[in-house]
């Protein structure tokens, strides 16, 4: 298939047993199919129209599927998209997204031509999501010297990668220019860059690797390289993980866990002053994300973490739950069961997690499962 290929797809619609919410299937079964990682713009304003990422040819590519008209038109093609990373423009004109971890592209969504705005330089690899401001005209992200470098295709190489000790930096990328400006570089593993919305000024990133290893996983630091802060000051036994800025800039939210314990916490920090508040006592879920105030929040239950050393210490029974917390009133519910297998799928970490999140109008969340054999993109009614 080639880029402008419209695939015509039929939605399914499914009642969950437990709870009576609707669920419709977005992609076909026997597809490769999910969606983007869970703070990356997705949906186009108007909440019509869906980036994803589909196999329905040979390769991984970016689709921009219709709700409306029940299709998906090839925004990308061959091997070597970042296929979750990528993220709509705040204009809702193009794509943006990483490839062979070398080029950030450009693709018009109305003729997909492709545009470079920038190239990794020699002797380094794009890592990971990248991440835009809100006006769309610069990016966060991670570069890792290719000397240290390997595929990150199993938890246990995961794990070798932290200890590795790989040299990285943390940059902004122009997205007019391509001009690169380094902000922090350092022998230790990073990840998660974030720009706090509607702040230039301020960026997140973590150390990381396994959860219970990583001593502080949560840092800012000013967009010139000055006032590095911790974000959370973690206890002995503390992991943390799935950090994200509330939409509307006021906040970042965190999961925090300890060994020999059921529940996990979400917590926040105020992005300014960093005043540190326990949100709810919640099951256990791995991802979550806010509506745009961040009075509202979905999480996906999981089971033992993976991305942790002391496997025994933090075995859990599996939780197969979509979850909506609504932080003003403390009320949790269970949406519908997202049953995905959480496994790695041809060296793919990410691939069958739910990376749930809330449509524009939060009357529905979008997530991602492989409860069909295949994963493939879903929409639980709220």
């Amino acid at each position: 298939m080639s880029l402008g290929q419209i695939t015509p797809l039929a939605f399914q619609r499914t009642v969950d047993a437990s709870t009576g919410t609707i669920v419709t299937q977005l992609t076909p079964n026997g597809s490769v199919c999910h969606r983007n990682y869970f703070y990356q713009k997705c949906f186009t304003e108007d909440g019509n129209k869906l980036l994803i990422s589909a196999n329905f040819d040979t390769n991984r590519n970016y689709h921009l599927l219709d709700l409306q008209n029940k299709n998906a038109i090839q925004l990308t093609e061959g091997k070597g998209d970042n296929v979750f990373g990528g993220f709509l423009t705040t204009q809702d004109d193009a794509l943006i997204f990483v490839k062979n971890n070398k080029q950030l592209i450009r693709v018009d969504l109305k003729t997909q031509e492709h545009s470079v705005l920038y190239e990794v330089a020699k002797g380094w690899v794009g890592y990971g999501t990248w991440v835009p401001n809100s006006d769309c005209t610069k990016v966060v992200a991670v570069e890792i010297k290719d000397t240290d470098y390997m595929s990150l295709d199993s938890w246990e190489k995961f794990a070798q990668f932290y200890h590795q000790k790989p040299r990285c930096r943390l940059i902004s990328i122009d997205l007019k220019t391509g001009q690169r400006s380094t902000i922090f570089e350092e022998n230790i593993w990073l990840g998660h860059p974030l720009y706090r919305p509607n702040d230039d000024n301020t960026i997140a990133f973590c150390h990381e690797g396994p959860h219970d290893l990583v001593a502080t996983r949560m840092w800012m630091i000013d967009e010139s390289g000055d006032n590095m802060r911790k974000v959370h000051e973690q206890d002995d036994d503390e992991s943390c993980t799935h950090e994200f800025f509330v939409p509307d800039g006021s906040k970042m939210m965190f999961v925090s866990y300890r060994p020999h314990m059921d529940k996990r916490q979400l917590c926040s920090v105020d992005a300014q002053t960093l005043a540190f508040k326990v949100e709810a006592e919640m099951p256990a879920c791995s991802h979550l994300m806010s509506n745009h105030d961040g009075s509202l929040v979905v999480g996906d239950g999981s089971g033992t973490p993976v991305d942790v050393s002391d496997h025994d210490g933090h075995t859990i029974q599996n939780d197969p739950n979509l979850y909506l917390l609504n932080l003003n009133t403390g009320d949790i519910r269970a949406i519908a069961e997202h049953n995905t297998s959480w496994t790695v799928l041809n060296g793919d970490r990410q691939i069958n997690h739910p990376h749930p999140s809330f449509t524009p109008d939060n009357k529905s969340v979008l997530y991602s499962s492989d409860v069909n054999g295949s994963p493939a993109v879903y929409l639980a009614s709220l």
